[in-house]
């Protein structure tokens, strides 16, 4: 994973829980139970771990070019 594949894996996971505990907490508001803002949550967080743990292509568009190393004579 490149370091602009990091900065964009972090953004989803961020954002989808922040979202996912918002949208939890309404519906666990209008039904009076914890339970559902608990699962969304739990269920953004899963969500965004199988989105951003394993190293997607997405996550890999910008890879370094690393510098050969220098041979020295002996």
């Amino acid at each position: 994973m490149d370091f602009q594949g990091q900065k964009l894996a972090e953004r989803i996971y961020q954002y989808l829980i922040i979202i996912c505990g918002i949208i939890g907490w309404i519906i666990g508001f209008i039904k009076q139970d914890f339970t559902y803002t608990f699962y969304f949550v739990a269920g953004g967080t899963g969500l965004a771990c199988l989105l951003c743990l394993p190293d997607w292509p997405y996550l890999n568009r910008n890879p370094l070019n690393w510098q050969k190393p220098e041979v020295k004579d002996k």
